[in-house]
Order: structure tokens, then C-alpha cells, then sequence
């Protein structure tokens, strides 16, 4: 890392706290600040722990947000895991340190710790420019996916083309692993592709890519114990061995893009999309129909892994389409089938499952109501 091309990134992340400060300091318990360790601006880097969001917080909602120090915060970060061992309730950098003692990790560790000499090559810090006090999924609803997106995009770009650790040890798959690369992917437009593994000794999955001399891994967030078999793949990761034997079956691509599609959530997608502030669409008359235009109304739903569809008001489920009673079907249809809608469906003039808009839940809501306003703006046409 060099230290002038650190200090470039914490001038445009800075930027960006200023920019959207207006709108998140009204926001109640976020705080700003994500650098938690960072021992040096200048040399090799081996480590980088990345968790989420620093989860401090503010505990008045009354308090506004104080960006005065924000800068700062970059270059000193707010503790040293020398200080954390003797905190039990800091679970989650105790947990991996005790995670590496117990496999004998004796490459980077020095009695019961990870030794000095790997501390003043290690970075710890998140995801997220802001943090909250609870939960992070809580967190990733408050501030919506723009903000979240941006993050992403602005950690993605301190990890690959400033810091380029040897090693990046993201706490949580679903929440830091993915939309890191997926944000860094999209926005670079590079081929950056990863693996899904299971392990023997645990249902939990890990991640793993290796890009431009960087490995990235994912694993389950460090708050809790972690087990044997994930210590035991990161070690064996930053030791370039081959993990064949802690392998209980690797996840193959089903969708030809070389790319693991990640477990969805169809609930929490509904919940984003709804939760946009760029979700314009009134509801209609049951709890999952939203009105679309003079004639048309959209369904929203969870089922079958979610999927939204498209039908006239005046739908009759004694009369299926292709039916002369439905006006401009065949219209809407050609427009839908330009855009990957399914347009088979008797009961509908068009559906599209949620899987075909992204790979996580935030990047298939954001897809989602980019799609539904494009829609709208087409219809008016």
C-alpha cells in the first residue's frame, strides 16, 4: 500500500460523507466512522479483516451525527486488538484469534496470539462508511441500497487498487463477501468469478475468490465460535495449500455465468423494494398488487422464490389470455419480451422471476425498481 494512494481514497470516501451527509444525519442511532486498526499508510499489507459496519452507533436518538473527526477516523481507527483481548464481549476479533490458536496457525501466531508481526501488517476495518448499534441487516434497511451500493463500490476500490492485501477475511458471506464483489465486478466490469464450499464439520458455507494476487474469503460472521473446519480453511488459503480434504462439495455455477447464485430471501426483497424512496407505485387492492398504470396492475410476490407479474385490472379468472376482452396484450408482451419477461402464462401477460435480477437481495431489489420506473416510462410512452 502506499501511502499517498491512501490518502487519495480517504479524500474521496470523505467526499462522499459530506455529499449524503444532509440525508443520513436524519437518520436515528447511525453514526459514521468504518477504519477500526490500521497500524501503518506505507508497505505490505498481509491481512484485512472486514466486517460490516463498526456497530457503535448512537445511543440518543435525539444526538445528530458528528462528521468532524470522520477524516481522521481513516488514519487512526478507534482501538488495537492488543486492547480487545482483554474484552471478552468483543467476540468477534476474539473469536478468530481463538478460531487460529486452536489449529495450531503457528505461521502467523505467537503463543495464544497472532503475533506482532503480522498485527503491524493487518488492517481492520468495514464495509460500510457508517455504523449502527444493531443489527446489520437492520442497518443495510435504514440506509437503503444506493448508500449501501456506494459503500461497497468505495471499500471494493480500497481493497483491490489501494490496500491489495495478500489475504481479505470478510466476517459474513451474504453481507460483505457478496455485494463486495458483486459491486466491484459491476462497477469494473471485470470477470471476477468465485466458489461456494462447504466443509466437513459444519453446514456452514465459505466463499473464496482470488483476484489480481488477492484472496478473498467469506466466511460466517465472527461474532460467533468459529468452527474448526473455517479456521482450517483460512489457513490453509493463506498457506497456498491445497484444501481438497476439508472439501465436502464445491457449489457449481447453474446459471453459465460462472458465478455461485447465493441463496435469496424473497421476503427481505419485497421488504427492499417497498423500502426504496425511488419505489413510486401505490398499492392496489391486496397486500401484494401495486397499480402500474390507468389499466395494468403488478404482483409482487414471495412465491415460488418470488417473482413479479403483470395482468390487466379488469383480469377475469373465468377468462385467460390470449382474450380480444384484454386490450393491447399483445403490445405489452412485445415490450416485456425485449426485457426477459416469461410471456406464456394464461393467467398473466408477462412474469419474471427475482433470481433473473442479480445474484443477492440488495442487487435484485435495486434491479427490480430500476426495471418497474423504466416500465412506467415506457406505458406512458
Amino acid at each position: 500500500m502506499k501511502k499517498e494512494n491512501y490518502e487519495k481514497w480517504v479524500e474521496e470516501a470523505y467526499q462522499y460523507i459530506e455529499k449524503i451527509y444532509p440525508q443520513v444525519c436524519q437518520l436515528e442511532h447511525v453514526n459514521v466512522g468504518s477504519t477500526q486498526y490500521i497500524p501503518k499508510l506505507d508497505g505490505d499489507i498481509e491481512f484485512v479483516f472486514l466486517g460490516h459496519d463498526a456497530h457503535e452507533g448512537i445511543k440518543d436518538a435525539n444526538e445528530k451525527m458528528d462528521i468532524t473527526n470522520a477524516k481522521e477516523r481513516f488514519y487512526i481507527g478507534n482501538g488495537d486488538p492488543r486492547c480487545w483481548r482483554k474484552q471478552p464481549e468483543w467476540k468477534i476479533w476474539n473469536n478468530i484469534e481463538k478460531a487460529f490458536r486452536n489449529i495450531d496457525f503457528h505461521e502467523i501466531m505467537e503463543e495464544k496470539y497472532i503475533s506482532e508481526r503480522i498485527l503491524n501488517k493487518t488492517i481492520v476495518t468495514n464495509a460500510l462508511l457508517f455504523n449502527y448499534s444493531g443489527q446489520a441487516k437492520e442497518l443495510n434497511n435504514i440506509l437503503k441500497s444506493d448508500i449501501i451500493n456506494e459503500c461497497m463500490s468505495l471499500t471494493g476500490k480500497l481493497i483491490f487498487d489501494v490496500i491489495k492485501p495478500k489475504m481479505v477475511i470478510c466476517s459474513s458471506c451474504s453481507l460483505v463477501f457478496e455485494p463486495l464483489i458483486m459491486n466491484y465486478k459491476k462497477n469494473n466490469n471485470e470477470d471476477l468469478r468465485y466458489d461456494v464450499l462447504r466443509l466437513n464439520g459444519t453446514k456452514k458455507k465459505v466463499m473464496r475468490c482470488v483476484y489480481d494476487g488477492i484472496t478473498v474469503l467469506g466466511i460466517p460472521h465472527t461474532s460467533y465460535p468459529v468452527p474448526v473446519s473455517v479456521a482450517a480453511f483460512v489457513r490453509d488459503m493463506y498457506l497456498g495449500k491445497e484444501i481438497s480434504n476439508t472439501i465436502s462439495n464445491i457449489a457449481t455455477p447453474s446459471n453459465g455465468s460462472g458465478l455461485y447464485r447465493s441463496s435469496i430471501n424473497p421476503t427481505h426483497i419485497i421488504e427492499l423494494v417497498t423500502s426504496f424512496k425511488d419505489f413510486h407505485l401505490i398499492r392496489g387492492n391486496t397486500p401484494e398488487s401495486y397499480i402500474l398504470s390507468d389499466n395494468l396492475m403488478l404482483t409482487i410476490t414471495r412465491k415460488n422464490k418470488g417473482y413479479l407479474a403483470i395482468r390487466h385490472k379488469n383480469y377475469d379468472n373465468k377468462c385467460h389470455y390470449p382474450n380480444l376482452k384484454y386490450e393491447l396484450t399483445d403490445s405489452y408482451r412485445d415490450i416485456l419480451k425485449g426485457r426477459e419477461w416469461d410471456c406464456d402464462s394464461p393467467v398473466w401477460i408477462a412474469t419474471k422471476l427475482f433470481k433473473k435480477y442479480g445474484n443477492d437481495d440488495n442487487e435484485i431489489a435495486t434491479n427490480i425498481v430500476s426495471e418497474i420506473n423504466d416500465i412506467v416510462k415506457l406505458l406512458r410512452k
